[in-house]
C-alpha cells in the first residue's frame, strides 16, 4: 500500500473572519478623548487639578522639605494634602493644611483665521460649516501651608514639575502653549486664613474647533462621464 498524506486537521483551515464593527455607531460617536473635548472652564479645572493630584499622589515627587507621608489620596479621610479647584475652596470651612487649589483667570478668545465669526471653511455638499477659535488664559496653582516654609516648598515642587514636564502636558492635553510665567512670593495678609500662600502661574493657549450642520437638504450631485451612457445600457 502506498503512503497516504495525513488528513488535514481542522486547525489547518483558516477561519473566515467576518468584517464588522467592533461597536455600534452610536457608541463609537459618543467616545471622545479628553484632549479633544472643547476646553470649557469645567474641563480646564478638571485637567489642571488632575495633573497636580497625580503629581502629589507619588511619594517620590515630594520635596525633601516635606514629610514623606504628605501625599494626596482620593480618600478625604486619608489624604495629607487637600487638592481641588477654587470652586470648592472656602478657607472658612476647609481646615485642612496644606492645601492646593486651582484658579482660572479670564479666558480671551480670538478667531484663528481672522474672521470674527471664527469660520474656517464649509462643505456645500454636506451643508457643514467649520469654525475655529484660539483661547488664551492663565491658571494659578495656589499653595496654602501651615507655615511659610511649607507653602514655599510646595510651590517650588509644583513649579519644578510643571516647568520640566510642560511639553509633555502640552502635547498630551492638546495645548498650543503651556508655560510657567510667574512664581509669586508668600502672601502675609494677617486677616486671611490662607496668609501663608504661594502661587505658581502658568499661561496656556489652546485651539477649539467645531462644526455646524444646517438642517437643509443636501445639494444634489450630477456626474457626467464623457463617452459613457449614464443609464448603463451598452447596447446603444
Amino acid at each position: 500500500m502506498g503512503d497516504h498524506p495525513p488528513s488535514r486537521l481542522a486547525t489547518d483551515v483558516p477561519r473566515e473572519v467576518v468584517d464588522g464593527r467592533l461597536m455600534d455607531l452610536d457608541t463609537a460617536n459618543r467616545l471622545e478623548l479628553l484632549c479633544h473635548i472643547r476646553k470649557t472652564p469645567n474641563v480646564l479645572y478638571g485637567m489642571f487639578s488632575e495633573i497636580i493630584k497625580q503629581f502629589y499622589s507619588n511619594e517620590d515627587n515630594l520635596p525633601i522639605e516635606l514629610p514623606s507621608d504628605s501625599i494626596w489620596d482620593p480618600d478625604p479621610a486619608k489624604t495629607q494634602i487637600w487638592i481641588d479647584t477654587e470652586l470648592k475652596w472656602d478657607p472658612e470651612s476647609i481646615e485642612h493644611r496644606p492645601a492646593i487649589y486651582v484658579e482660572l483667570s479670564q479666558i480671551t478668545y480670538k478667531p484663528t483665521a481672522g474672521r470674527h465669526d471664527g469660520a474656517i471653511g464649509m462643505d456645500l455638499e454636506q451643508g457643514e460649516y467649520h469654525f475655529s477659535r484660539t483661547g488664551n488664559g492663565t491658571v494659578s496653582f495656589n499653595h496654602v501651608g501651615n507655615t511659610k516654609g511649607e507653602s514655599a516648598a510646595l510651590a517650588g515642587a509644583t513649579a519644578d514639575f510643571l516647568d520640566g514636564f510642560g511639553k509633555v502636558i502640552k502635547d498630551s492635553l492638546n495645548f498650543e502653549i503651556f508655560e510657567i510665567v510667574g512664581l509669586s512670593p508668600i502672601s502675609l495678609d494677617k486677616e486671611s486664613r490662607d496668609r501663608y500662600r504661594s502661587i505658581v502661574a502658568v499661561n496656556y493657549v489652546f485651539q477649539d474647533t467645531w462644526s455646524l450642520k444646517l438642517e437643509s437638504p443636501k445639494l444634489k450631485r450630477l456626474i457626467f462621464r464623457a463617452g459613457q451612457n449614464l443609464l448603463g445600457d451598452d447596447t446603444v
